[in-house]
């Protein structure tokens, strides 16, 4: 397959009228365009696949099920749960996401940001987050542990009378189950396994990172204080008040929102879109969390940027290159270029822009949304 681009964003440059060269699943040429050839997709723009690295897609329905699927309500510690086994790939969500150019999404345990609850429900570390693909394919089965800490999980384990309920009783917590994982992980003799603790190695040996859902500066700190403590990757994920810590988090990946919602709440009295004009200078990406913000208005959010400082190039970076790093696939997915997966999507105009439409969208080298065919 050849993909002729008028323009093509990599996102790093700017590049005009190239043609891509796709063998099989993988990106195999970028070279100018030329005439004639067989089996050629031409496209006024096109840019990497967007990535969304916090969803819960395939876990709650826009319109469906009651309850929860992202957590067990009983247990405020489970590292050893993984998204994958509950996730339902006909969530019509998907097909969202693919015809807004969205080809590949982190999906974490735990629940999105209700509009009608008063408390995000989660538990202090639901389980383990995967990757995928929006065409169904699994990419990381176990690609981080998910934790939680603040008011969120604190008032819902008020609410279910259960323990711990303070912030310090939190932290307890994870310091607890993280020093026992250490030794569990340093004992020679294992008379059997710890599910919960054989989990929670490869977070240890620095495999895997902590995902961790935080808003607010102090709990930011509790966070950043507990990494160093063992030794950990961490990733911040809506991190609201990430901005104020902006000289101690230059090397912290932070997954940003979403940054449309209500100022609901304690935690979220600081939420504010043009804090993005703040957070220059940090490694962030955006998020919808979706159904919080429906995946297809990701490219919206992104837009947001745009009218706070930052240039097309910056703005498509962030559902791009740095998601892609988030969810630890830099070399495989979030650009344009030789070797990578064949993740593009082919647009109508510029990015961004108002009245730009996808036409379509290509996940490994194959054709998985095309305007006026998934009506």
């Amino acid at each position: 397959m050849i993909v002729r681009c008028g323009v093509l964003f990599t996102p790093f440059e700017e590049l005009r009228n190239v043609e891509l060269l796709i063998d099989g699943e993988k990106i195999k040429e970028v070279r100018p365009s030329t005439t004639g050839s067989d089996d050629v997709i031409e496209a006024e723009c096109v840019i990497p696949g967007l990535i969304d690295p916090h969803t819960h897609i395939g876990l709650y329905r826009l319109e469906g099920e009651a309850a929860d699927h992202g957590f067990e309500i009983n247990d405020p510690v489970t590292p050893n749960l993984n998204v994958s086994d509950a996730v339902d790939l006909y969530d019509p969500a998907f097909e969202d996401a693919l015809s807004a150019g969205i080809t590949c999404v982190g999906i974490l345990p735990g629940s999105y940001m209700s509009f009608g609850s008063s408390v995000e429900r989660i538990t202090i570390m639901p389980g383990q987050g995967s990757v995928y693909k929006t065409n169904g394919r699994l990419i990381e089965r176990t690609a981080c542990i998910k934790a939680a800490v603040g008011e969120h999980p604190k008032r819902f384990l008020s609410e279910q009378k259960a323990v711990p309920t303070t912030r310090m009783g939190i932290m307890a917590e994870l310091r607890a189950i993280l020093t026992k994982a250490k030794e569990y992980a340093e004992s020679e003799k294992k008379d059997k396994k710890d599910p919960k603790l054989e989990a929670l190695i490869p977070l240890l040996k620095g495999k895997i990172p902590l995902r961790v859902h935080v808003h607010v500066e102090r709990d930011i700190q509790s966070v950043l204080r507990l990494a160093s403590e063992f030794g950990i990757r961490v990733v911040l994920d809506h991190a609201t008040e990430a901005y104020m810590l902006s000289d101690s988090l230059q090397n912290v990946p932070i997954v940003y929102g979403p940054i449309v919602f209500a100022r609901r709440g304690v935690e979220l009295k600081n939420l504010d879109s043009a804090n993005l004009s703040k957070m220059k200078g940090l490694q962030f990406s955006l998020t919808t969390d979706h159904p919080t913000i429906p995946i297809q208005y990701l490219d919206l959010l992104c837009s947001l940027a745009l009218a706070h400082g930052y240039s097309l190039k910056e703005a498509l970076q962030l559902v791009t290159i740095n998601a892609a790093r988030v969810l630890g696939l830099e070399e495989r997915v979030g650009s344009v270029d030789v070797g990578k997966d064949a993740d593009l999507v082919l647009l109508s105009g510029t990015p961004l822009a108002p009245e730009t439409k996808v036409l379509m969208t290509i996940i490994d080298g194959q054709v998985a949304f095309k305007a006026g065919e998934h009506q």
